[in-house]
């Protein structure tokens, strides 16, 4: 019943190496390491199929989330070469509206969430005045990027009012799709207002894609 979580410890170790390598800049390291750490969250979610509660429809959808996500690590091992960076920023806009699909396919809409719309829009748009100066060539695509962000977020938030997700998956996907959130909200300060050590991005990026897999195993009886 708990397989899911024997590679979770593979997963941690992974993860805080790759928070070390990235601050290194060692790039070969870091093309090894930073899928290898998302592969390890794609065995977490596909050992769901062995858990007696699992919805083999949405492990499947969390699936192709997950599965998009580590082609987008493979483009985003140099985010300083701008070619790359979109080519990633391509990607991870397709995995993460899947993501927040995923939550809206099941969960549906609810009254409440238009409260949380508000609050979303607000965030977006503080955002986007403060990366604006910087942003140059990638305006576009950071605006339209900007949006799929608090758009996954805004729908995970939402399972908490539904009826289809347990607690403790809507606390799963919750924080797992905010820590993603923050991870890049970091990292567009550091590329687009002031270059900065990444302190908790590259923690939040593997642990936010861990806790959604995880959320794959946690279906009521």
């Amino acid at each position: 019943m708990y397989y899911h979580l024997i590679p979770v410890p593979i997963s941690i170790v992974l993860t805080v190496y790759y928070f070390i390598i990235k601050n290194k800049g060692d790039l070969k390291k870091n093309a090894i390491i930073q899928p290898l750490t998302t592969l390890v969250a794609i065995i977490v979610a596909a050992l769901s199929f062995l858990h007696p509660n699992v919805n083999p429809a949405y492990t499947t959808w969390i699936l192709v989330g997950l599965g998009l996500s580590f082609l987008g690590d493979i483009f985003n091992i140099d985010m300083r070469n701008d070619r790359i960076l979109l080519a990633a920023i391509g990607v991870f806009a397709i995995a993460y509206t899947e993501y927040g699909v995923t939550f809206t396919v099941f969960s549906g809409f609810q009254p409440q969430d238009w409260m949380l719309a508000v609050l979303f829009v607000l965030l977006y748009a503080i955002l986007m005045v403060l990366y604006w100066p910087g942003l140059g060539k990638f305006r576009l695509p950071v605006l339209l990027y900007g949006l799929v962000m608090p758009f996954m977020v805004w729908r995970a938030a939402a399972t908490f009012f539904g009826n289809f997700f347990s607690l403790t998956q809507s606390i799963l996907v919750t924080a797992g799709t905010a820590a993603l959130y923050i991870a890049d909200i970091e990292y567009g300060f550091h590329r687009f207002r002031k270059p900065l050590k990444l302190i908790i991005g590259p923690l939040l990026y593997e642990g936010g894609q861990l806790l959604i897999a995880l959320s794959c195993s946690y279906f009521l009886k």
